[in-house]
């Protein structure tokens, strides 16, 4: 076995192609709750926001420090519209963060742009005459980033769910 794959290796080296392609910077984002109001008005319609953040950290794994990366991001969540009848639209927010230098395994961590997500419903008895939704909530469909570096190749990816990429498309 440790034949074969040497053997790949080398194939691979003679033909050109890397053998190990790696990302120079390794991204994770988690959703951080800002916070959150309830609201009952007249006719029966409790509403509720919510608005949320991510926490981005961008590790530098390249063995070199990595000079003028931007960090771009595309959050993508569905704007559901109470007593409508049609599909909820998918919309975004978009963003990015410059760093100057981020020196070899060193991480930086920056705050998306908030989003304030809805959840709306129709409470007792009431119900909407062409059959739409009683109750609505907004949700985040998926989270995307990429970085670059001061050319303009990628050289991180993240996304989350990892069928964001290509469900969506990504947005500058």
């Amino acid at each position: 076995m440790k034949i074969i794959m040497y053997a790949v290796l080398v194939a691979m080296s003679v033909s050109g192609i890397p053998a190990l392609a790696m990302d120079d910077v390794e991204i994770t984002a988690a959703r951080k709750k800002l916070d959150s109001s309830k609201d009952k008005p007249a006719a029966g319609i409790t509403t509720e926001e919510k608005a949320i953040i991510y926490v981005a950290t961008v590790e530098n794994t390249a063995f070199k420090p990595l000079e003028n990366v931007t960090v771009k991001y595309n959050i993508f969540y569905e704007d559901v519209e109470l007593g409508s009848t049609a599909k909820p639209v998918v919309k975004s927010i978009k963003g990015a963060r410059a760093f100057a230098s981020i020196l070899r395994s060193d991480k930086v961590e920056f705050d998306t742009e908030a989003i304030t997500l809805g959840n709306d419903s129709l409470g007792g008895n009431y119900y909407f005459a062409n059959g739409g939704e009683s109750r609505a909530r907004d949700k985040v469909v998926g989270v995307w980033f990429k970085a670059f570096d001061a050319v303009g190749k990628v050289i991180g990816e993240y996304a989350n769910p990892s069928t964001v990429s290509k469900k969506q498309t990504w947005k500058d």
